[in-house]
């Protein structure tokens, strides 16, 4: 079984601060990722444009569909993403996902 990486993106809503996305995240990370052991790294990254990427390691596909099924009914996940502009946002488009060949630590 491969571990599966997302590179999900995020573009703030207007109005929303990166200390704001910060903030989130954390809360984010406490109150929901921590608590899910199928989640084994998460890195939040700003790109050159400004706009930012929550990079996530999952244990398996099966793990990666789980927590994502989990977040469509998670407070801590709904304040996450109301600080992003969702409006053009396709999450099967946009949100690359990998199967992982080698880890190298």
């Amino acid at each position: 079984m491969s571990t599966i990486t997302i590179f999900a993106p995020i573009t703030l809503a207007q109005g929303f601060t990166e200390t704001d996305l910060l903030n989130a995240s954390a809360n984010f990370q406490k109150d929901f990722v921590a608590n899910h052991t199928g989640i084994l790294r998460r890195e939040l990254v700003r790109k050159g444009d400004g706009t930012y990427l929550d990079i996530v390691k999952f244990r398996s596909r099966e793990d990666m569909e789980d927590v994502i099924e989990k977040e469509q009914s998670c407070e801590a996940a709904a304040k996450f993403f109301s600080i992003m502009d969702l409006s053009d946002y396709n999450p099967e488009e946009e949100m690359e996902t990998y199967a992982s060949l080698m880890t190298y630590e």
